[in-house]
């Protein structure tokens, strides 16, 4: 009855996999690369899409350029954040749009670099009275300025971000059309490192429940005598660890996002991001822990789709999907010994 419950368990956890992607939406992070003139700025290759571009402006007086093509009548969509650190308490940036066919507005500082013939729409930033939690990469930031405007002309645009008088990190929001590629969505846990790294978190700090998790379950297990006997044991076991320790990274981010901002209704879209990692790595385990005597297909088939599927929940920041996958096909090296003996 246990066994019936766990392959259940499983083929749920496959489904929410399945109907998930299409369901959830967020933006396509992109990393500033050296975009410092107008004639360096940075292509983005659909405006429409939802992008969130992380960059840092090193000084007061900098600008970052970045350019897109759009036609008449489509959403021009911009929103300029930054992260709420307290290092970047007096740190205001604001965002210029220039292109064809818009309305003048504001004045344009000295040091940004203007197309020929571009009119400009000058945003400049304004700290809000609380910061925004986001839930997908459980986060918190200040808005400072936001702009959707029809393009008024079909042609080039250029966004400028800048800061006065002093530098920091800030993310800048194109685009409201929320839809990931596949290789976008699976590469996921990567691009949230370098957006923890954007918002002022050291990297010790970013791994460190993924570390400790799959450590503490290790001594747990040894405490209690139970040791892995073939290369299928120790890939399987350390994948289900890394599929917890995801789960509760993702708890971590999300205590210390709250601790900047107030609870939203959104936390639960969290809690149910973490929940799912927990799940995918406890179901693992118990494959790898129960009858351990007998590794049949129908294990190696459970650990394959498992590590399929757990890249499509961010569990195990990559490692862990392909060790379970790894595991699939291990070779059970304690009964292919026997066999050679008794030859």
């Amino acid at each position: 009855m246990r066994k019936k419950c766990e392959y259940i368990l499983t083929y749920v956890i496959l489904i929410y996999c399945i109907f998930s992607i299409p369901s959830v939406s967020g933006h396509s992070p992109l990393i500033s690369g050296d975009t410092g003139k107008l004639d360096e700025a940075m292509f983005i290759p659909d405006p429409t899409k939802s992008w969130a571009i992380y960059g840092e402006l090193h000084e007061g007086g900098e600008a970052h350029y970045y350019r897109f093509e759009i036609k008449t009548g489509q959403g021009i969509y911009i929103s300029l954040m930054k992260p709420t650190s307290p290092a970047y308490k007096g740190f205001m940036p604001g965002f210029v749009l220039m292109g064809p066919g818009l309305n003048n507005r504001g004045n344009i500082p000295d040091y940004i670099e203007k197309p020929a013939l571009a009119n400009a729409v000058v945003m400049p930033g304004v700290q809000p009275k609380e910061a925004t939690y986001e839930p997908f990469a459980p986060s918190s930031f200040y808005q400072l300025a936001e702009l959707n405007i029809p393009a008024p002309e079909s042609g080039a645009y250029y966004i400028a971000v800048f800061e006065p008088l002093q530098g920091g990190h800030y993310s800048l929001a194109i685009g409201q059309s929320e839809a990931f590629s596949l290789i976008e969505w699976i590469l996921i846990p990567v691009s949230l490192i370098s957006i923890y790294q954007w918002e002022g978190q050291s990297l010790i700090m970013i791994l460190l429940p993924v570390v400790v998790i799959p450590a503490l379950c290790l001594i747990f297990l040894w405490k209690r005598n139970w040791k892995a006997k073939t290369l299928f044991e120790w890939t399987g076991i350390m994948a289900g660890f890394l599929f917890i320790g995801t789960g509760f990274s993702v708890i971590f981010q999300m205590v210390l996002a709250l601790s900047r901002t107030s609870l939203a209704q959104e936390v639960a879209i969290t809690v149910i991001l973490a929940f799912f990692p927990i799940l995918l790595g406890i179901v693992v385990i118990r494959i790898i822990m129960q009858n351990r005597e007998r590794i049949d297909v129908r294990k190696r088939v459970y650990l394959a789709m498992l590590g399929i599927f757990a890249l499509f929940v961010w569990a195990g920041f990559l490692v862990g999907p392909v060790l379970a996958m790894l595991a699939s096909v291990m070779p059970a090296r304690k009964k292919e010994q026997s066999a050679k003996l008794k030859i």
